[in-house]
C-alpha cells in the first residue's frame, strides 16, 4: 500500500542566524510517496512542484502507476 503526505517547501537558516526556518520565496510544494511492503512507512518517492494542485495530481498519479519511472 502507498501513500503521500504533501508540505510546502522551506528554508532552514544557519545557525548564526537562529537556525529557524521560513518559508521558501518562490512557493514551492512536496509530497513523499510511502509505502508500507515492509511492514514500516518508508519513503520511495519524492516529488516537488510549483502549486499544491501540480503535486497532489502527480501524486496521485505515482500511486495509481501513472507516472512513468525512470
Amino acid at each position: 500500500m502507498k501513500k503521500y503526505k504533501i508540505f510546502s517547501g522551506k528554508y532552514q537558516l544557519s545557525k548564526k542566524l537562529g537556525s529557524t526556518e521560513v518559508p521558501a520565496k518562490e512557493s514551492i510544494f512536496h509530497a513523499d510517496i510511502l509505502d508500507n511492503r515492509g511492514g514500516t512507512w518508508k519513503r520511495c518517492a519524492f516529488i516537488s512542484r510549483k502549486t499544491y494542485d501540480e503535486v497532489q495530481k502527480d501524486a496521485d498519479n505515482y500511486i495509481k502507476g501513472v507516472i512513468n519511472r525512470w
